[in-house]
């Protein structure tokens, strides 16, 4: 059995008889993961394992953080609840499944992700935010951004602008890290655009040239 396969079986176990809403995500993200990391060249078996189990802990007792978590953590997660799950999730992959570096970060940053993190990171984060059950407008925009305009790097700077905004409109304080990522992500994109005018500049004369001749 792959180990991709035991992580759906767990996830199929824990939330079978309760909370299946949370499995259709969770089966969303793994189909948008599998298709992102055949499109970038990512292991297709690291995705799906950190799919699967990215969720793995959404509904758990947070005071299960105490003696797993690290005390900064758990200063984090009192501040930001939010994360209690990914972090708890990733340690719960380590303890059922296996100790990847790589599949465990991806759990554990898959709410916002993180500064430089791989593109496993990335495609885990993303395929959380744009998955087709997700219905908000902003996770539409970033889905018809990643799939049909194919910049991985726009996606995310909306994804990240759009959970910010969400926050703010909540009157909750976006997390500080989460407002870096963002910077990062903005910078990423600016470097894009800039690089695909760069290929532009050396025919742009010569198309000036060729236009002069018919207008």
């Amino acid at each position: 059995m792959l180990l991709s396969d035991k992580a759906k079986a767990l996830v199929i176990e824990k939330y079978k008889d309760s909370h299946k809403h949370r499995l259709a995500h969770i089966f969303g993200v793994a189909e948008m993961a599998e298709y992102l990391a055949i499109k970038y060249g990512v292991d297709k078996e690291k995705a799906l394992i950190a799919a699967y189990m990215h969720d793995y802990s959404k509904y758990d007792d947070p005071k299960e953080a105490i003696g797993i978590l690290k005390d900064e953590e758990i200063k984090e997660c009192e501040s930001y609840p939010f994360l209690y799950h990914a972090y708890l999730s990733a340690e719960n992959y380590k303890k059922l499944l296996g100790n990847d570096l790589d599949i465990y970060n991806a759990i554990k940053y898959h709410v916002f992700g993180r500064e430089n993190m791989s593109i496993l990171e990335a495609i885990i984060m993303i395929a959380d935010y744009t998955e087709k059950n997700r219905t908000y407008p902003s996770c539409i925009e970033c889905r018809k951004i990643l799939v049909e305009d194919n910049d991985l790097n726009l996606a995310i700077y909306k994804s990240l602008e759009g959970m910010i905004e969400f926050a703010k409109r909540e009157g909750l304080k976006p997390h500080p890290k989460q407002v870096l990522v963002m910077e990062e992500y903005k910078r990423k994109v600016e470097e894009d655009v800039a690089r695909r005018n760069n290929r532009w500049l050396p025919w742009k004369g010569k198309c000036e040239g060729y236009l002069s001749i018919w207008y």
